[in-house]
């Protein structure tokens, strides 16, 4: 497995890949997304689709770097993570506002100091 380069942040965006299945996002980065779906897809395949942002679509292309199997049976979604080719411009704007927000601790964190 190889080491994440970006930040990743829990984004739950709908997307489509290859125009014919729906998926959700749990995380998005520069560098790729993690999505839940109910096909799996195996490791080294090539995928491209788009992202549903605010009214428009905003296509990908990328390669599924790992896999886990769902279990229709128990209703659990199979999970993949997908490295893009390039960064979509089009998620530019969204990780910006994104960086603008306020973070959020966790429960006992102990806020950073500012510099100033």
């Amino acid at each position: 497995m190889t080491k994440r380069t970006t930040l990743r942040r829990a984004l739950r965006l709908p997307l489509s890949l290859g125009r014919r299945l729906p998926a959700l996002t749990a995380d998005v980065s520069r560098g790729g997304f993690q999505a839940e779906l109910p096909q799996v897809f195996l490791p080294g395949s090539k995928v491209h689709g788009y992202f549903l942002v605010k009214d428009g679509e905003v296509p990908f292309t990328g390669t599924v770097t790992w896999a886990q199997a769902g279990n229709p049976q128990l209703s659990v979604y199979s999970r993949i993570g997908v490295r893009f080719d390039a960064t979509p411009p089009g998620l530019r704007a969204v990780f910006a506002e994104h960086d603008s927000r306020p973070r959020k601790l966790k429960p006992g964190a102990v806020p950073a100091k500012r510099r100033g």
